[in-house]
C-alpha cells in the first residue's frame, strides 16, 4: 500500500466524525425527492385506512336529555337540598331493578336499550337526565318513560313527587359522528407521516451513496480526472445505436466535451510517466466502466493514437454491446485457453474516416475462466498487445467484489477508477481502491460518472441504455445493452451505415 493512501486511511480512521448539519439537511431533501411518491402514498393510504376502519366500526350513540325540577304532588317545588338528595339516590333506584322493570313492562321490552344518568345542579332545584342509546327514537322514548314512571317508584323513597320538564332535546341526532370521523383523518395522517418519516430515516441510513465530488475528496486521496454528465435516455424499439457510445453521431456535445477532457488528462499523465497500459474498473457492477473504457479508446484513437481495447471482464463481457458489435467472437478466453490465436481474435473497428481501434472481445461468459487472468499467458498477451499499440485499455471486473482487477494489476501500468453518482457507498469505494493500491499499480485517478449534482447536466438523449445491475450478488451482473435487429446495413467493422 502506498504511503499516501495509507496516511489518508489513517486520517479517516482516527479523526472524529463531525456532524455536518448542511449535509444532513441535504440528505433529508434528497431522500424526500427520491421517496416523495411513496411517502405521499403511505400518508394517503393510512388516512384512508383510518377513515374506512373507523366508519366500519363506528357505532352511533344518540343522547336524549331533559332538564327538570322536582315538585310535590301539589305542585310545590322541593328545596334544593331535597332535590339534590333525590338525584343522589336516583341511581340506586335504577339499579334496584324496580324502575327498570316498570319501564320495560310499559315499553314492552326485555331489557333497557340504553344507559340512564341523572345529575343535580349545585345550589338549584334542577335535575338533568340523559339517556344514551344507539337508536335516536329509543333514546327519546326511554327518557320520557323514565320521567313518567319515576314518581310511581320514587314514592316509596321520597313520597309523592313528580318531575316537571323545563327543557329537553327532543329526538336526538348523532353529533359525535362528524367529530369522530374528523379525528380518524387526523389520526391516519399522523400515522402515515410517522411511517413516512421512518421510511425516510431508513433510506438515509441505508442509502449513503456518493453524490458529489467534494464528498469523494473528503474520503479518498485520488485525483479527480473528470465528471461525465448524466445522460438520461429512453429506449427505442428499433434503436440501431450503441449504448452511449461516442461512435454514435447523436451523442450530445456536452458529453463529448467531458470525454475529451478526460482523454486529455489521462493522455498527459500517461505520456509524462511513460505508461502504456490502463486498467479501467469500478467498485461494483453498473457504474459505467465498460462504457467509459470503450469511449476513451475511441476518443484516443481519433487523436491518432494506436489503441487496443481488451474486454477482461470474463464473467460479463460487455464491450461488444457498447460498441454495437453483434458478431460472434471466441475472444480473450479462447486465446488464454490456446483455442484461438491472438491475431485472429483482434478485431479492427473504424472510429472515423482514417482511424481505427483494435478490440479483443471477451468471448463467452464463464466465471470459471477468471483464474486465467492471473496466468503467465495473460501477461504475455498484454506484452504482445503493448508492442502493437500506444495504449492498451483493459476493462475489468469490479475491484471491490472480485479479485480480477487486483490480479491483473501486477502487470498493468496504471488504473482508472469509475465512481457513479448516487450508486455506490463510500465504504465500497474505499475497499475497491485499497485492493488495487495494495498491488502497487499507479492510480491515475477517478471519473465521476453520471454526475447530476450540478444544474444543467441532466439532459435527455434519444437512444437508450441502462445499468440494470444490482450489486448485492454478482449473479445479477448480466449482459446489458444488446442491440435488436433493425434491418439497417452495417459495414465490416460493425458500424451502422447512414441510410
Amino acid at each position: 500500500m502506498s504511503e499516501k493512501y495509507e496516511m489518508d486511511e489513517n486520517r479517516n480512521q482516527t479523526d472524529p466524525e463531525k456532524i455536518d448539519l448542511m449535509h444532513i439537511v441535504s440528505d433529508i431533501l434528497y431522500g424526500v425527492k427520491k421517496l416523495w411518491i411513496f411517502m405521499l402514498a403511505i400518508t394517503v393510504g393510512c388516512t384512508l385506512y383510518s377513515y374506512f376502519s373507523t366508519t366500519r366500526s363506528y357505532t352511533p350513540q344518540y343522547v336524549a336529555s331533559a332538564t327538570m325540577s322536582v315538585v310535590t304532588a301539589n305542585g310545590n317545588s322541593l328545596d334544593t337540598q331535597s332535590a339534590q338528595q333525590m338525584a343522589s339516590v336516583f341511581p340506586y333506584v335504577l339499579t334496584s331493578g324496580v324502575l327498570s322493570d316498570v319501564v320495560k313492562d310499559a315499553m314492552g321490552l326485555d331489557y333497557l336499550p340504553g344507559s340512564i344518568n341523572v345529575k343535580a345542579e349545585e345550589d338549584a332545584n334542577l335535575l338533568t337526565m340523559t339517556v344514551t342509546s344507539n337508536d335516536p327514537q329509543m333514546a327519546y322514548d326511554l327518557l320520557h318513560a323514565v320521567i313518567d314512571y319515576y314518581p310511581t317508584v320514587g314514592e316509596f323513597v321520597f313520597g309523592q313527587t313528580k318531575l316537571q320538564i323545563l327543557d329537553e332535546t327532543g329526538v336526538p341526532t348523532d353529533e359525535q359522528k362528524e367529530v369522530v370521523i374528523r379525528g380518524s383523518y387526523k389520526k391516519g395522517a399522523i400515522e402515515g407521516l410517522a411511517l413516512s418519516a421512518l421510511l425516510l430515516i431508513v433510506f438515509i441510513i441505508m442509502h449513503k451513496t456518493v453524490k458529489s465530488v467534494n464528498e469523494i475528496k473528503r474520503n479518498i486521496n485520488l485525483s479527480h480526472l473528470a465528471s461525465l454528465p448524466n445522460v438520461k435516455v429512453k429506449k427505442r424499439r428499433n434503436s440501431s445505436s450503441a449504448p452511449l457510445c461516442i461512435l454514435n453521431e447523436r451523442i450530445p456535445d456536452f458529453y463529448l466535451e467531458s470525454m475529451r477532457s478526460l482523454r486529455m488528462r489521462i493522455l498527459k499523465e500517461m505520456d509524462e510517466k511513460n505508461l502504456k497500459t490502463l486498467l479501467v474498473t469500478s467498485s461494483v457492477p453498473g457504474e459505467g466502466k465498460t462504457t467509459i473504457a470503450a469511449n476513451l479508446a475511441v476518443s484516443l484513437a481519433r487523436q491518432g493514437k494506436k489503441v487496443v481495447l481488451v474486454d477482461c471482464d470474463v464473467r460479463n463481457p460487455s464491450v461488444a454491446g457498447v460498441l454495437g458489435n453483434e458478431d460472434t467472437h471466441m475472444g480473450l478466453t479462447a486465446v488464454l485457453k490456446n483455442k484461438a490465436k491472438l491475431e485472429s481474435e483482434l478485431c479492427e473497428i473504424k472510429v472515423d474516416d482514417t482511424n481505427t481501434i483494435k478490440v479483443l472481445f471477451g468471448g463467452k461468459s464463464d466465471k470459471a475462466d477468471s483464474m486465467l487472468l492471473a496466468s503467465h499467458h495473460m501477461e504475455k498477451v498484454i506484452e504482445s498487445l503493448k508492442g502493437q499499440a500506444d495504449i492498451v485499455i483493459l476493462d475489468t471486473a469490479p475491484a471491490q467484489l472480485l479479485a480480477d482487477a487486483s490480479m491483473m494489476a501486477r502487470y498493468v501500468d496504471s488504473a482508472l477508477y469509475v465512481i457513479r453518482y448516487d450508486y455506490t457507498k463510500m465504504k465500497r469505494i474505499r475497499e475497491g481502491i485499497q485492493s488495487l493500491d495494495i498491488s502497487g499499480i499507479h492510480m491515475l485517478g477517478y471519473v465521476f460518472n453520471g454526475d447530476a449534482s450540478a444544474k444543467g447536466k441532466r439532459r435527455n438523449y434519444g437512444y437508450g441504455y441502462g445499468y440494470g445491475y444490482g450489486y448485492s450478488h454478482y449473479s445479477n451482473y448480466s449482459r446489458q445493452g444488446k442491440l435488436r435487429e433493425t434491418g439497417k446495413k452495417e459495414d465490416s467493422s460493425g458500424r451502422i451505415l447512414k441510410s
